[in-house]
């Protein structure tokens, strides 16, 4: 089963559901979000944000995810972001991290969930066409891709790396608990009053 993305071509941002002036808001306090489909063009467009973040300033980033599905590029772009900036970066799941947004999750700083978070191993499919050779080229990119993924979140979370490909086959939940004991969360977020 492929996942696509919900805007008519693929790589497209699609179109903020924010009331005016709330993405400033957010920026100036620091906030980006990360919702829905984790691709190529949402994957570039939060790490911009991220660097534009660390170039104007030495407070730390946070950054609220929520996403179901995505891909290992886009994942690994906001991935490899957070790692080389000279900030700490606080990542929120306030819905879901499933897939390729765990990893996300996995390599900021400081991770913390909702109470009613979701998170998931889940592997990617591969949707490809075309000659056998260029169908070749194109599972041998996608297996380095999880590979450098596995490596990422077994580092961030000081997991063997065959314990995280493990999960990662299974499609493995964990609940919130778990994920402390798994060093993918710090913590859950209070309840409100």
């Amino acid at each position: 089963m492929t996942e696509q993305p919900p805007s008519p071509r693929p790589g497209e941002v699609p179109p903020s559901d924010l009331p005016p002036g709330a993405a400033d808001a957010l920026f100036e306090r620091r906030v980006v979000l990360l919702q829905g489909f984790l691709g190529y063009g949402e994957a570039t467009q939060v790490a911009a944000q991220l660097m534009a973040l660390d170039a104007l300033g030495d407070a730390g980033i946070r950054l609220q995810l929520h996403s179901d599905s995505g891909t290992l590029q886009g994942a690994l772009i906001v991935m490899d972001t957070i790692s080389s900036l000279g900030v700490p970066v606080e990542t929120v799941c306030l819905g879901s991290a499933q897939g390729p947004a765990l990893g996300v999750l996995a390599v900021s700083r400081r991770r913390l969930a909702a109470r009613h978070a979701r998170l998931r191993f889940r592997p990617r499919d591969l949707a490809a066409d075309g000659t056998s050779a260029e169908l070749t080229a194109a599972v041998e990119w996608h297996l380095r891709q999880e590979a450098r993924w596995v490596e990422l979140v077994a580092g961030a979370t000081s997991q063997p790396a065959e314990r995280v490909e493990v999960d990662l086959a299974q499609a493995r939940y964990l609940e919130l608990e778990e994920a402390i004991e798994y060093r993918l969360l710090d913590g859950i977020l209070p309840s409100p009053p």
